[in-house]
Parts: structure tokens; sequence; C-alpha cells
């Protein structure tokens, strides 16, 4: 064998082994879940900080839209954080070969507070548009 046939050889066994590393890196990624809870909110979201899950106690469907709306924002933002260390951990056990690329694909976005300001009437109806547009096109509602 020449070397440059031992250097082909050797490259495809790492490829291979980082192909792996990556496969398992995106399992893990894919099951964690961070968690937020604020005064009867419950949040759940997954490692691109979406919402896969939200609970509302009775009592605070007696709130005012504004605290409610407050409480959801405060709720999901312990969740995101929650998530966030999370990932940090995951990628603390990761290859290293994997960790710049992983940690673009993995960390939530952040968003600076002006990203996060309260959307008037005619702004949410258009996100909420959007959204169902976008889950109505790719895959629907079952999962």
């Amino acid at each position: 064998m020449t070397n440059m046939e031992q250097w082909e050889q050797q490259l495809q066994q790492q490829l291979t082994e980082i192909r792996r590393h990556g496969e398992r890196l995106t399992e893990k990624a894919a099951e964690l879940r961070g968690h937020g809870e604020v005064r009867g909110l419950l949040i759940e979201v997954d490692a691109s900080g979406e919402i896969t899950s939200l609970q509302i106690a009775p009592a605070a469907m007696k709130w005012t839209s504004s605290q409610l709306a407050s409480a959801v924002r405060d709720c999901h933002s312990k969740a995101r954080a929650d998530i966030k260390s999370k990932i940090e951990r995951l990628l603390q056990k990761a290859d290293p070969r994997l960790l710049d690329q992983a940690k673009l694909l993995l960390a939530p976005e952040t968003r600076t507070s002006e990203q996060r300001r309260p959307l008037d009437e005619a702004a949410a109806q258009e996100a909420d548009d959007a959204f169902f547009e976008r889950r109505n096109l790719y895959g629907g509602w079952t999962s």
C-alpha cells in the first residue's frame, strides 16, 4: 500500500467516525427539552427553542391578556435558558471536530430585546397566519 492509499483509507475512517458522532449528537439534541415554569404556566421547548408543550393552569386564564402574555414570555425565556444550558453540556461531551458546526445548528438563536418587542394586533395576526401556513405546508398537524 502506498502512502497515498493509506492516507485515503485513514481519511475515510475519520469521516465515517465523524459522521457517526454527528448522528449521535443529532439524536441526543433531538431528545433534549428545556422547561420553564412561571406562576401556573409550564412551557417545554426543543433544542431550537421552539415551544413543544404549553400548559396553562385554569387560574391563569382569569388573568388579563397583558399579564398572561408577560408570564408566557417569562416562562418561554426560562425554558430557552434551560435548553441552552443543556445544549452547552451536550456540546462539552461532543467530538471537538463537530463543535463549530454543532454550535451553529443546535444553539437557540439569540434575540435582542428589540426583536422581542410586543406585537400590535396586525403584526400578531400576520405572524399567526404565517405560522399556520407553514404548519399546513410542511407536515400538517399530526406528529
